[in-house]
């Protein structure tokens, strides 16, 4: 059964077994009819369409025909009653002279007769030919001989006969002499030819406004213009061609601002009609780019062509030289007979119209200039932003062929090549600079408010630069009005959208590290190290690849320092405002605290500012001082006026800041911003929204910009109850304000120190916040244990003391008999026991070992790497290190911060545990303590004292008033602890030497930890354990016999075991030779199963997944 028996069979099959289809096929079934049907409904909407259009264009063919042939029968009807009266005229004419006879008397009579037959003969003559004249002037396109011969003929016909109104007026009103009789023949002629030309004038007009309305420099030139121009003229039937010049300049000067305005109006149209033509769709694929890109160049040209040859060039021949080109060929090729023709032309053109006022030409096109330029540059601007969507590498083609075609040496020797005038002798004498000024990129009043810095900076180099150049010959240039600000400023805007392309990327990116990221405590170093790697890897290779992009494609190569100076200028501009917003951003996302101890967010932002500084090496090729605005606008040739400095912008801020905390609110910012640029060009507030990516709506809410996120099962997720307060701070408006401030060339107030300090800043904040919550648990026991051991020192016995911290060499029974006898004094048991230093408070050395703890889990290898790979490249990032400094990487920037905390924790817990209101030790407090608490706490206060302060070769994260304030109240402490303790025993100075025993101790045996933040002591490894120290009352030792007991530790976890990326491929590498001796085995059992088996199938199947996996 062939494919059509079977359709055929399927369309007719009966309807009862449509009951056995599945619902998948019964829906295909119906989708299939759905759309056959509206297949066929659309085929006979399109067929009746088209049978509608030719039966409409069918009446209109039937009703035009009619026309005709209404207009065919009127002459057809009145041709019989003119056939009679020439036979008429003709019979009367041979009766006359057959019976008529002349004599000499009547001589005089027969020669006027003679002359008037033979001006009735000349005027057929005419009558016969012009019409002839004017139909091959009409094939030959050429409107002003079709004009020149239709005035003619009216002329003719006027002369003759007042019954033509058309002729009279188009020819002008003549006196007919009284003695003027024409003959039937000739009254018919008239009346004919009249009926036949009548339509003519109109046909003519329409003709020359059609040249008028098409580009001279494709169509007809010069000549093709003014023959237009002069055909419209003279078939003007207002115009008083035939009043004497003597008569006043009047009739002259209304001829040609008429002929002037309907010139340019005509050229107005031909314009709108390009600049219509050049609208594209807002989206354009990948593939229909290239073609839109050259369709948009082809427009452009026809444009640029319009503006240099039918808007300057011809009118200035025309109008003010009255000469022009009548060939292409060059004068000097030219022999003086084809001069003399050309000559005549023109002259025969020329003559027909009639003075032009230069002053007049020059303002109407001056101001048609400014009019249309600002509307073809905004125009050109949207349509170039489309293709730099699309094809950004077809936007540096279509600049260097529109400068080639504007200011090229090819297109200035084109315009030159005329012979008539030069180019810069037409803008000359038609182009206003102060008129075509408005509106244009030469007008100094520029908006900078909304103006971007390639507009502005331009619009201050072009003013300087022409005004240098009034007195030399070219003062206007079309690429200098059209293109070369609007190129500059399409780059800026493409920065524009680049850079916060980037910043929406880092940021995305940033959150997702945030949102994934495990819990703080199960965080391991190199996990959070390779993500804030990534990131500011990613953003130094973005930034490098926009710079490097837009000075590939966007550099002009005729003018290229001026377009790489506005280039170098917007990048500076951008990369300022982008590591603004950036660092806005990171210092606001620390604003919202998700949880005491929870502190992941500070640890990756902290490790991320820290890279930042070091990882962005582009950015001391963008923030090059050398293109800040303010130093390229005095290389430009003007001054850096409009700009503020940073003084300036600091007491707007202060004045803003009324809790002097730092921060500014964003509507506190605006105003600031204003009242720092009170008095330039620039509009501060618009300057916060624009640089802040802010609307007008979004000025008080930010839930997505702050980045404020929100623990949910281990992950972030956005809170939308909390929000972090959008302020600025002055180093962020520093930042955001480049275009209109000037920074400093180095150090820390220009824009590469002013970012490196803000990054410093948010470290300083991170890894402060992130030490808190690291340390926050160690903290709680060891407070807890303190205060327990103050409460215990301060209510109990010495000897108790003594018992219960295992200083008594005797039996507990013995010593609680001597405690309990009533003949025992607590006087005389102190003197006849001995003093023994005990060890160093659990609860102190176990939070310093805490601090070692996360120390080692919080680093991995690469955080004690050299951030820098020199001392030059650190000063290039504007990092300024001394020769003996080290270069800070972050092995030292966390264990700082540790340091940090640990030693404000310690001393703040002190402070308030023992010190008074005053900041000093409690006197009534220590009066309570036995002796031998005291000296336990002594020696728990020195121990601190020499970790953080003698032995501490690290320093901390920052040296600020928090340190300073921590070794006062130490230093304070252990001085009232040791008068207290000399005025409790005898012998002081073998307590402090069984002190520093026991810290050395300390160290020997806890060093493996104490030195990793700390760092390494030569006096701790050459002390001798063996040694005794007398106490000088006794003569017995103050150490106990036994050694340090310690607990054993858990690991530090120092560098916990990257991940290996082999780890999964081997395995899989295993479990496909598993699958494949099973596969073996099982062909081997069966040898008769065909290749085609569903197991080996199966088989083969889970191999090319491993396969796929593995590679």
């Amino acid at each position: 059964m062939s494919y059509a028996d079977a359709s055929f069979q399927e369309a007719y099959e009966p309807q009862g077994q449509n009951n056995s289809m599945t619902i998948d096929e019964m829906r295909i079934l119906h989708r299939t009819a759905l759309s056959e049907a509206e297949s066929k409904r659309t085929e006979l909407r399109l067929v009746l369409a088209s049978r509608y259009r030719e039966l409409v264009g069918s009446s209109d063919e039937v009703i035009s025909m009619k026309e005709r042939a209404e207009e065919l029968n009127a002459l057809v009807v009145a041709l019989p009653e003119l056939v009679e009266r020439v036979v008429q005229s003709a019979d009367a004419s041979d009766a006359g002279g057959s019976t008529e006879t002349l004599t000499t008397d009547e001589s005089p009579f027969k020669v006027g007769k003679d002359e008037e037959e033979s001006s009735l003969v000349a005027v057929r003559s005419e009558l016969s030919r012009l019409p002839r004249e004017i139909h091959r002037c009409l094939d030959d396109k050429n409107v002003h001989g079709a004009a020149a011969a239709l005035i003619s003929l009216f002329e003719v016909i006027s002369s003759r006969s007042k019954s033509y109104p058309l002729a009279n007026l188009l020819s002008g009103s003549k006196q007919i002499p009284d003695n003027i009789a024409n003959s039937p023949l000739l009254e018919t002629q008239m009346r004919m030819v009249y009926l036949h030309v009548q339509t003519l004038p109109t046909r003519v007009e329409k003709l020359a406004r059609r040249v008028l309305l098409q580009s001279a420099a494709k169509h007809g030139g010069a000549r093709g213009t003014s023959a237009a121009l002069s055909a419209l003229d003279l078939l003007d039937v207002g115009s008083q061609k035939n009043a004497a010049p003597s008569s006043g300049p009047s009739p002259y000067a209304s001829r040609s601002t008429k002929l002037i305005d309907l010139y340019y109006e005509s050229k107005a149209q031909l314009l709108n009609k390009l600049l219509n033509r050049l609208t594209l769709p807002t989206s354009v694929s990948a593939a229909d780019a290239t073609s839109v890109a050259n369709a948009a160049e082809f427009i452009l040209s026809k444009i640029v062509l319009i503006l240099q040859y039918d808007v300057i060039l011809h009118p200035y021949q025309i109008f003010v030289q009255r000469n022009f080109p009548v060939t292409n060929a060059s004068e000097n090729d030219a022999t003086e007979e084809m001069k003399a023709i050309n000559n005549k032309i023109v002259n025969d053109i020329m003559s027909s119209m009639p003075r032009f006022d230069s002053d007049l030409l020059k303002s109407k096109a001056s101001r048609f200039l400014a009019a249309h330029l600002p509307l073809i540059r905004t125009k050109v601007k949207s349509v170039l932003m489309i293709i730099a969507g699309t094809t950004a590498s077809k936007l540096g083609q279509i600049r260097q062929s529109l400068y080639d075609k504007t200011d090229g040496i090819e297109c200035m020797n084109a315009l030159d090549s005329s012979g008539v005038c030069s180019w810069d002798e037409a803008v000359s004498g038609m182009v206003d600079i102060r008129v075509v000024s408005h509106g244009t990129s030469f007008a100094p009043a520029v908006d900078s408010g909304k103006l971007s810095i390639g507009d502005n900076q331009g619009v201050a180099a072009s003013n300087g630069h022409n005004g240098q150049q009034l007195g030399s010959s070219r003062r206007f240039s079309l690429w200098g009005a059209l293109f070369s600000n609007t190129f500059s400023s399409l780059v800026h805007s493409l920065l524009t959208t680049s850079f916060h392309s980037v910043h929406a990327r880092v940021v995305s990116t940033l959150r997702t590290s945030l949102a994934r990221a495990p819990p703080f405590e199960y965080m391991l170093p190199h996990e959070a190290h390779r993500n804030a790697l990534r990131i500011a890897t990613d953003l130094d290779a973005s930034l490098r690849k926009v710079s490097d992009d837009a000075h590939e494609l966007l550099v002009h190569a005729e003018e290229r320092e001026e377009s790489e100076r506005r280039l170098r200028q917007s990048l500076y501009v951008q990369t300022c405002e982008i590591m603004g917003r950036l660092l806005n951003e990171l210092r606001r996302m620390l604003l919202v605290k998700q949880k005491e101890e929870d502190a992941i967010k500070e640890l990756i932002v902290g490790r991320l500012c820290h890279l930042l500084k070091f990882r962005l090496a582009s950015l001391p090729n963008l923030l090059d001082p050398k293109s800040s605005p303010a130093v390229l606008a005095g290389l430009g040739g003007g001054k850096s006026t409009g700009m503020i400095s940073l003084m300036e912008l600091s007491s707007s801020f202060d004045l803003a800041d009324d809790d002097d905390d730092g921060l500014i609110s964003i509507e506190e910012a605006m105003e600031a911003m204003e009242s720092a640029f009170s008095g330039t060009h620039f509009d501060g507030a618009e300057m916060v929204r624009d640089t802040l990516l802010l609307s007008t709506s979004q000025s008080g809410a930010g839930d997505t910009a702050s980045g404020v996120t929100n623990r949910t099962n281990g992950s972030f997720a956005p809170n939308k109850h909390s929000s972090a307060p959008q302020n600025v701070t002055l180093a962020e408006l520093a930042l955001l304000s480049a275009k209109g401030l000037r920074h400093d060339a180095s150090g820390p107030q220009s824009a590469l120190g002013t970012v490196q300090s803000s990054l410093d800043e948010i470290v300083t904040r991170c890894f402060k916040g992130w030490a808190q919550a690291a340390l926050s648990s160690p903290l709680k026991s060891f407070r807890t244990k303190l205060r327990e051991t103050i409460e215990v020192a301060s209510t109990v016995s010495d000897i108790e003391w003594r018992r219960m911290n295992g200083l008594i060499e005797k039996d507990d029974d013995d010593v609680l008999k001597e405690i309990h006898d009533p003949a025992t004094i607590n006087d005389d048991l102190t003197q006849r026991q001995k003093i023994v230093v005990g060890h160093l408070s659990p609860h102190f050395l176990s939070y310093l070992l805490a601090v070692a703890a996360v120390l080692n889990r919080s680093i991995c290898p690469a955080d004690s790497l050299p951030p820098v790979p020199s001392l030059d490249y650190a000063k290039a990032l504007g990092i300024c290190f001394s020769e003996e400094e080290e270069t800070v990487n972050m092995m030292v920037t966390i264990r700082g911060s540790l340091l940090g905390e640990a030693v404000s924790s310690i001393s703040q817990s002190l402070k308030e545990e023992v010190c008074d209101i005053h900041g000093g030790a409690d006197k009534e407090l220590l009066k309570q303590c036995s002796p031998s608490s005291l000296i336990q706490l002594l020696m728990d206060v020195k121990f601190v004292n020499r970790c953080f302060f003698e032995r501490n070769q690290n320093g901390f994260l920052s040296t600020s008033d928090f340190v300073d304030d921590s070794r006062g109240i130490m230093t304070n402490l252990s001085q009232r602890l040791s008068e207290s303790v000399n005025a409790a025993v005898e012998d002081g100075l073998s307590i402090d030497r069984a002190i520093s025993e026991r810290h050395s101790q300390v160290f020997v045996s806890c060093g493996l930890f104490l030195s990793s933040i700390f760092g390494e002591d030569d006096r701790d490894k050459n002390s001798s354990l063996s040694d005794s120290v007398s106490n000088g009352v006794g003569g017995t030792s103050l150490l106990l016999s036994s050694s340090l007991v310690t607990n054993p530790l858990a690991s530090s976890r120092r560098f916990t075991l990257l991940p290996i990326q082999a780890e999964k491929s081997l395995t899989e590498l295993q479990l496909r030779g598993r699958y494949g001796k099973k596969v073996r085995e099982e062909k081997e059992s069966n040898k008769d199963v065909s290749s085609g088996n569903a197991l080996g199938t199966g088989f083969g199947f889970l191999s090319s997944m491993l396969s796929t996996k593995t590679r």
